[in-house]
């Protein structure tokens, strides 16, 4: 339903494959992936694609503010996923083996897009595995921006986050509008909220 110019940011781009069906789209997309094995493949995808300089690509994890952290990586071979920042508030769902770490950098949403002077996104993809609560207290500005009309957010219903997320997008202003099961993953769904 987006149309050709929106802009769009995938936030936990893993390989890219929404991001590039976006660009392929027509979309204006800024993607966000800390992962440096992810970050790589991404990169490839994009040049196999055709579409360099179409996807603005940034080595970054979204949080509540700029700092290092610490990705626990349960799939350490590039496009895996089980890629957990480490902090208070991970989803109840993430309890997965982790055999690697990986130093990453970590970004207030609002704080990258106002220093690298980036549009304010029409459409945001959040798939940020348990980074969901700090993303949105460092994403207040963007959030509440009424240039950004749709949310896609993968969450977890059996999470002791769910309620407070869902009622934070409420406060922004965002509707539910449908959802979509991850296919075998039990109470894992992509959420769509619009204002």
């Amino acid at each position: 339903s987006l149309e050709p110019g929106e802009i769009f940011y995938d936030l936990g781009a893993c390989e890219g494959r929404f991001s590039i069906y976006a660009a392929l789209r027509k979309l204006k997309v800024f993607s966000f992936e800390p992962n440096s094995q992810n970050h790589k493949v991404f990169e490839q995808n994009v040049e196999l694609n055709n579409l360099k300089g179409t996807i603005s690509i940034f080595n970054v994890g979204v949080g509540d503010s700029n700092k290092s952290g610490i990705l626990q990586i349960g799939q350490p071979w590039p496009g895996g996923h089980q890629k957990v920042i480490k902090h208070d508030n991970v989803r109840s769902d993430l309890n997965f083996e982790f055999i690697a770490n990986e130093t990453i950098e970590i970004v207030s949403l609002d704080s990258f897009i106002e220093t690298n002077i980036l549009p304010i996104p029409n459409t945001l993809k959040i798939d940020i595995d348990g980074s969901e609560v700090p993303f949105l207290k460092g994403a207040h500005k963007t959030l509440n921006n009424k240039s950004v009309k749709k949310i896609l957010i993968e969450l977890d219903k059996t999470d002791k986050n769910y309620d407070y997320i869902v009622s934070s997008l409420a406060v922004f202003g965002y509707s539910y509008v449908d959802e979509f099961p991850i296919p075998n993953e039990q109470s894992l769904y992509n959420f769509l909220f619009c204002r």
